[in-house]
């Protein structure tokens, strides 16, 4: 998802395997690979250094877009492998300088999607892409959006499935949703079997299996 040309920030690298690739590939020429601990830092240089592109790869210790200066004109900026919540809190986080030039954001939370399309539309990113992985029992889905003056509201069955990702129905999508049906309607004959019912909590969770039966 990423654009040819572009100059990236991925925050977290994790060995710096995302701007290695992208470089290696030619799809990029420049990219700061950030990391907020000097361990993994230290890996990720060693690993750039061992490609030899420490001319093109600029690895760097600091938290979050702390690792962008106003001067790198960083356009696209990448955040993999993280939960929801913290992807959303190294976003809130960066400052007016460290987003002056930033147009493009591709996320991938583990965990915690609807959190982030939530704090892409509320700070007028527009979500164009979107695509979703299965390896090992667990979905993996990429959200990538662009900054605009202003950005159409979601529904809420798009913040929680992902309006690209319900338009396309890949098999991907399809068996996640399908799973998280059949968790939905357990969860709900269980709440009605407890002690205590949670109505607000079982009409919460009615209103999502509507959702996903209509899209499924």
């Amino acid at each position: 998802m990423v654009d040819a040309g572009t100059r990236v920030a991925d925050i977290g690298s994790d060995h710096a395997y995302l701007p290695v690739e992208l470089t290696e590939t030619g799809v990029i020429n420049y990219a700061i690979a950030g990391e907020v601990a000097v361990g993994p830092m230290s890996r990720s240089k060693a690993d750039v250094e061992k490609f030899g592109l420490s001319d093109k790869i600029d690895v760097r210790l600091g938290d979050g877009l702390a690792v962008i200066n106003g001067t790198d004109q960083i356009d696209t900026v990448t955040i993999a492998g993280m939960g929801g919540i913290l992807i959303c809190d190294i976003l809130s986080r960066a400052t007016e300088e460290q987003l002056a030039n930033v147009q493009t954001l591709i996320l991938q939370p583990n965990i915690g999607e609807p959190l982030v399309r939530h704090w892409l539309i509320e700070h007028d990113f527009e979500i164009i892409d979107e695509d979703i992985l299965s390896e090992d029992h667990h979905d993996y889905e990429i959200i990538k959006a662009q900054k605009k003056n202003s950005v159409n509201d979601l529904t809420e069955a798009q913040f929680l499935m992902g309006p690209i990702l319900m338009s396309k129905k890949s098999e991907a999508f399809v068996n996640k949703w399908q799973r998280k049906l059949n968790g939905y309607q357990k969860a709900v004959a269980n709440m009605h079997n407890a002690k205590q019912i949670d109505e607000a909590k079982i009409s919460k969770m009615q209103q999502y299996i509507k959702y996903v039966e209509e899209i499924l």
